[in-house]
């Protein structure tokens, strides 16, 4: 195992508020009244990049075999916010 996936603490949790295109399903013929406007979108998950341009959401990480499930990569210019959570208490296993 890797070290970095041995060691979680290095992938923090992350709350991202961030702004996000969108089309319709229906995509032709529209009128004013039908354009699609942006949407706001709520993320949670592992920071698993960083870099000055975007970032990438993971939302699980398997250890065992090195990877991540479910990333997504968010362009700076389109977050509102980024929050760290905070794990507080004991996971079940530890009780």
């Amino acid at each position: 195992m890797s070290e970095n996936l041995s060691n979680l603490e290095g992938y923090p949790v992350i709350f991202v508020d961030w702004v996000d295109s969108c089309e319709n399903k229906e995509n032709s013929d529209l009128t004013v009244y039908d354009l699609p406007e942006p949407q706001r979108i709520f993320q949670v998950g592992f920071l698993v990049q960083d870099t000055e341009d975007y970032i990438v959401v993971g939302g699980a990480i398997k250890p065992a075999l090195e990877t991540f499930d479910y990333c997504i990569a968010i362009p700076r210019v389109s977050i509102n916010s980024i929050r760290t959570l905070c794990m507080e208490g004991k996971a079940k296993e530890d009780l």
